[in-house]
């Protein structure tokens, strides 16, 4: 199993949204998208919150 710590990217989100309005971004570590078999071509995923968890796995 891989284990990374990592630290979420808060960027303030523009256009018309609003003044504390935020988008959120977290980077991956290459090994985890290879694992995942996720290639520019075949990039889908699905997402889902369990327990408190971030659960990705390929669609």
């Amino acid at each position: 199993m891989l284990e990374v710590e990592r630290n979420i990217i808060f960027n303030k989100a523009g256009g018309n949204a609003g003044k504390t309005s935020y988008s959120y971004k977290l980077s991956l570590p290459a090994d985890a998208i290879e694992a995942l078999g996720a290639t520019p071509e075949d990039r889908g995923v699905i997402m889902r919150i369990e327990e408190g968890k971030i659960i990705i796995e390929k669609a």
